[in-house]
């Protein structure tokens, strides 16, 4: 099927979508778009942290802890 080429203007695509400036929200409009957004900041740090958990979990910790601690591991073969 062919298609019709039609001549429009960009501007006329803009004036279509700006017939008139949007009305200002009301202040329960406003509380709501503030409670929304505080909720999904805390939903997606949530999300993060448990992400950064689960790849955490994967390590090999008992290879790290004596890095992490910096215990010398002669220090514990003296021990012995």
């Amino acid at each position: 099927m062919a298609e019709e080429e039609v001549d429009v203007d960009e501007e006329d695509v803009f004036l279509a979508f700006a017939q008139r400036p949007s009305p200002p929200r009301g202040p329960l409009r406003r509380a709501m778009d503030k409670a929304f957004f505080i909720f999904l900041v805390l939903f997606l740090t949530l999300l993060m942290l448990e992400a950064v958990y689960k790849l955490l979990w994967l390590l090999p910790w008992e290879k790290f802890g004596d890095w992490l601690l910096r215990t010398p591991q002669k220090e514990e073969e003296l021990e012995l």
